[in-house]
C-alpha cells in the first residue's frame, strides 16, 4: 500500500544515511592514524600531536567537538589539555573526574580511564550517567560520545573524547577502530615524548663528553646499549691506539683477546653492568697494532627516568706494569678464564686455575690431592665421574680426548655447559701429565636453542599467513564482489576502496609470505640451475598485464640458467613494479637487458624515471629492516635483495641515460 511503501523507503534512506555516517566516521579515524607519524616529525610539543587529532577528526560531518585531557592523580580530575570543534564553554563548564564515586565520574570519560577500554554512549539525551553534563552537551548539539583511553606499553597519557550530533553514532562495530584510533596517538605521544627524552640526554652527554675529553690517564668513553662505541677521549686514544674515527661504532669486543671473545666476557659485563648498575673487571685487553695491556675497567649502566639502561661509560686504566710484576709472582696459569687443571696420569690433581675454582666456588687447598673424578666439579654424579675416568684413561694412552660435559656451579645455579678436553704432555716418549680444560659454551648453547625456537616461531607466524590470513582476506574480497550487486552509487566509492586495500593487502600477503619462506627456509634454502629467461618473459608479462601504459623493451635474452630458485620471478617482478611505481612520466619506458658473463648473468632493469641521486643509491640497496617503518617503505627492494643475496648474487643501482635509473642484479651462472 502506498503508506507501506512510503514507510519503507524511509528507513531505507535512514539506514543509507546512517551507513555513510559510519563510514565517514571510519574513514576519518583511519586518515587520523595515517597522519600520526608525520604529525610527530613536525610537532615541537606534545599538545601539537594532540592539537592535529582534535582537529582532524572535528573535519568531518558527523564529529562535532573532540578533545584531550590528562588525569591529575593528585585529585583524580580530568583537566582539558587540547580540542576542537563546537565547544562554546563546555569544557569550563564539567567537572570530570576518574573517581566513580563522583558525579562527573561515571560518563564515558571517567569508565575509559578506569576501565582502560573505550566507553561509548549511544544517546546522550537518554543517558543518566552522563551526571551533570547531559544537559550541557545537549545545549551544544552533542547526542552521541566516544572515549578512548591514551594507553601505550603500560604507559596512561590521557583520554581522547569524541562527541557526534546524532544519537547512535559510535556502533559496536566502530569500538575496535575507536581503540585503534586511541593506540596510534598514544602510540604517537609515546614516540614524541621518548624523542624529547633523548634529546634531554643528548645534551647531557655533551656536557659529560665535554668533561672527560681532555683526560689522558684514563680512556673514557661511552657506548651505546649493545656495547658500540659513542665517544671517545684523548686518553682512550693514547692507551688504546684507535683514533676516533677508527672506532667510532666497533664493539667493545673489539678490545678483547680471542679468549676473552669466545668465551662470550664482553657480552657477561655488559649484562652485569645492566643488571648491577656497575662493575669492575681486571683482564687483557688488546691495543690496535695488536699488542696486550693488562687493565682495570669499570662500566657503569646509563639510565633514563623510566630506569632503562640506554647505554654505558667505560673506563679503562692501564695496569700492564703493575701486571707484569704481578706475573712474575704468578703462573700464566691463572689468567685465562678457561678453567684449567694439571693432573697425574693416575688422576690425581696436581694444580687447578682459579677459574675452575670459581666454578664450584672452591678452595684450592681442598682440591690439590684428590682424584679428578672426586672433585665438586663432578658432584657426585656417577654418570659423569664415570665419563672422566673413561677420557683420562684414553688420553693415558695418548689420546686426545674431548666431549661436551654439564658441570654444576657453586650456590644453586643451574649447570654450565662446558666444552672439556683431556690432553697428554708427552716425555720422553711416554704421557707424564695431563691437562684438563673446559671452555663454558653455555651462552652458545643458549643461543642455539634460542635460534631454534625462533624459528619455529617463524615457521608458525608462516603458517599463520599462508592460511588463515590469506583465506580471511579471500573471503573478504569474495563478499566485497558480491556485495557490490547490491551496493546503490552512493556507496561505490567506499566499496571500491574496500575492494582496492583488500587487493593491496592480499599482495602484501603474498609479500610476506615471500619474506617469511627466504627467512625460515633460510638454512635450508636449496637453489638449482634456473633459466632465466622464463622468469623475465613471465614477469614482463605480468607488467603489461597490469600497466598498460608502460612501453617494455627486453634484449639480450637467451637460453642461459642461473643458480635461484622459484622466488627468481619475485625478484624481477618486484624490479619492473619498481621501475613503473617510481617513473614520473606519464608513458613509463622500461628495458630489461639480460648480459652473460663466465661465472656470472647481469640482469639489467632501467627506467626513463626521475633517476636516484647518488647519496640515496646506498642507502636504498643496504636498507635494514629496523630502517622500514611500514611494509611498504622499500620493503619489496629490501625483500629482492635478501632473495639475490640468498643466491649469492647481489644487487647494486646505476643512472641511466639520459635519465633515470638502472638495478642491476648479478647472480652466479648455473
Amino acid at each position: 500500500m502506498p503508506g507501506d511503501s512510503q514507510t519503507q523507503g524511509g528507513t531505507s534512506s535512514t539506514t543509507e544515511r546512517e551507513l555513510q555516517e559510519r563510514l565517514g566516521i571510519l574513514a576519518t579515524f583511519n586518515e587520523v592514524i595515517a597522519d600520526v607519524n608525520e604529525t610527530i616529525v613536525d610537532a615541537s610539543a606534545r599538545a601539537d600531536i594532540e592539537q592535529q587529532v582534535c582537529e582532524r577528526l572535528v573535519q568531518t560531518d558527523e564529529l562535532r567537538f573532540a578533545w584531550v585531557g590528562v588525569v591529575d592523580d593528585a585529585t583524580d580530575a580530568v583537566e582539558p589539555r587540547t580540542w576542537a570543534g563546537v565547544e562554546d564553554g563546555y569544557l569550563d563548564e564539567m567537572n570530570v573526574s576518574v573517581a566513580a564515586s563522583r558525579p562527573g565520574g561515571n560518563g564515558p570519560v571517567g569508565r575509559a580511564i578506569r576501565t582502560n577500554s573505550v566507553q561509548t554512549t549511544h544517546s546522550i539525551p537518554d543517558d543518566s550517567d552522563f551526571g551533570p553534563f547531559r544537559e550541557i552537551a545537549v545545549e551544544r548539539g552533542y547526542r552521541s560520545a566516544a572515549s578512548v583511553p591514551l594507553v601505550y606499553d603500560d604507559t596512561r597519557y590521557g583520554v581522547l573524547t569524541m562527541y557526534a550530533e546524532h544519537e547512535g553514532a559510535f556502533t559496536p562495530e566502530l569500538v575496535e577502530p575507536v581503540s585503534n584510533l586511541g593506540h596510534a596517538v598514544a602510540h604517537g605521544i609515546d614516540t614524541h615524548v621518548r624523542r624529547e627524552r633523548e634529546r634531554e640526554l643528548e645534551r647531557r652527554e655533551e656536557i659529560f663528553s665535554r668533561i672527560v675529553e681532555d683526560i689522558e690517564e684514563y680512556a673514557i668513553f661511552r657506548l651505546d646499549a649493545d656495547g658500540c662505541v659513542e665517544s671517545w677521549n684523548r686518553g682512550a686514544t693514547a692507551i688504546k691506539g684507535y683514533s676516533i674515527d677508527d672506532i667510532l661504532g666497533e664493539h667493545i669486543r673489539t678490545f678483547y683477546t680471542d679468549e676473552n671473545r669466545e668465551a662470550g666476557r664482553p657480552s657477561q659485563l655488559l649484562e652485569r653492568a645492566r643488571r648491577e648498575g656497575r662493575v669492575e673487571d681486571e683482564g687483557w685487553l688488546v691495543r690496535a697494532d695488536g699488542t696486550r695491556f693488562w687493565a682495570a675497567i669499570a662500566i657503569t649502566a646509563l639510565t633514563d627516568d623510566d630506569g632503562k639502561v640506554n647505554g654505558f661509560a667505560k673506563v679503562t686504566r692501564d695496569m700492564t706494569e703493575r701486571k707484569r710484576r704481578e706475573q712474575q709472582l704468578d703462573a700464566v696459569f691463572n689468567s685465562t678464564f678457561q678453567y684449567i687443571g694439571l693432573v697425574e696420569p693416575d688422576g690425581t690433581v696436581l694444580k687447578v686455575n682459579d677459574a675452575a675454582l670459581d666454578l664450584v666456588n672452591a678452595d684450592r687447598d681442598d682440591i690439590v690431592g684428590l682424584l679428578a673424578w672426586e672433585t665438586p666439579w663432578w658432584n657426585g654424579d656417577e654418570e659423569r665421574m664415570a665419563d672422566l675416568q673413561e677420557a683420562l684413561d684414553r688420553a693415558k694412552d695418548g689420546e686426545f680426548v674431548r666431549y661436551e660435559v654439564e658441570v654444576d656451579g657453586s650456590c644453586g645455579d643451574r649447570a654450565a655447559v662446558i666444552d672439556f678436553s683431556v690432553t697428554p704432555v708427552f716425555e720422553d716418549g711416554a704421557v707424564s701429565l695431563l691437562v684438563l680444560e673446559g671452555h663454558d659454551i653455555t651462552t652458545r648453547k643458549e643461543r642455539e636453542r634460542e635460534l631454534r625456537r625462533e624459528q619455529e616461531r617463524l615457521e608458525f607466524v608462516n603458517r599463520i599467513i599462508r592460511h588463515n590470513l590469506l583465506n580471511g582476506l579471500n573471503v573478504v574480497g569474495a563478499r566485497a564482489d558480491i556485495v557490490g550487486d547490491f551496493v546503490e552509487p552512493a556507496g561505490q566509492t567506499h566499496l571500491d576502496t574496500i575492494q582496492n586495500r583488500v587487493r593491496e593487502m592480499t599482495d602484501l600477503v603474498g609479500t610476506m609470505r615471500t619474506f617469511m619462506k627466504v627467512i625460515v627456509e633460510r638454512e635450508s634454502h636449496e637453489t638449482h640451475p634456473r633459466p632465466i629467461h622464463e622468469a623475465v618473459e613471465h614477469g614482463v608479462k605480468t607488467l603489461r598485464t597490469e600497466s598498460h601504459d608502460v612501453s617494455v623493451s627486453v634484449s639480450g635474452l637467451s637460453r642461459i640458467s642461473v643458480v635461484a630458485d622459484d622466488l627468481l620471478d619475485e625478484v624481477i617482478e618486484h624490479l619492473l613494479k619498481n621501475a613503473v611505481q617510481h617513473n614520473d612520466k606519464l608513458n613509463p619506458e622500461v628495458t630489461v637487458e639480460v648480459a652473460p658473463g663466465d661465472e656470472v648473468v647481469e640482469l639489467r632493469v632501467s627506467d626513463n624515471g626521475p633517476g636516484i641521486p647518488d647519496e640515496e643509491k646506498h642507502r636504498i640497496v643496504d636498507k635494514r629492516i629496523e630502517d622500514l617503518s611500514n611494509p611498504g617503505n622499500g620493503f619489496g627492494l629490501f625483500l629482492v635483495r635478501e632473495i639475490v643475496e640468498s643466491y649469492g648474487g647481489e644487487i647494486r643501482i646505476e643512472d641511466n641515460e639520459p635519465s633515470g635509473a638502472t638495478f642491476v642484479v648479478t647472480l652466479p651462472r648455473a
